[in-house]
């Protein structure tokens, strides 16, 4: 299921070294409604790393999380 944009913001990063980069972070609405899944992307040369986590117990063990999706387990 395609999850719901709540917020999202871009900041500029002076790299490391390797030239500068960004860092993305996504907030959307839980499929349940009641909490957050929160997507982060580090976008920098030499540092290109992702997360994503939700706020929600429940739905943290019933779905696996993508960004902008979650599929049930």
């Amino acid at each position: 299921m395609e999850l719901k944009l709540i917020d999202s913001n871009t900041t500029p990063h002076a790299g490391y070294g390797a030239g500068s980069g960004e860092v993305i972070k996504e907030e959307y609405q839980c499929p349940c409604g009641h909490a957050k899944v929160i997507y982060e992307k580090d976008a920098i040369p030499g540092f290109r790393d992702s997360d994503i986590w939700c706020t929600c117990k429940e739905c943290n063990d019933k779905y696996e999380f993508r960004r902008g999706v979650a599929y049930e387990r």
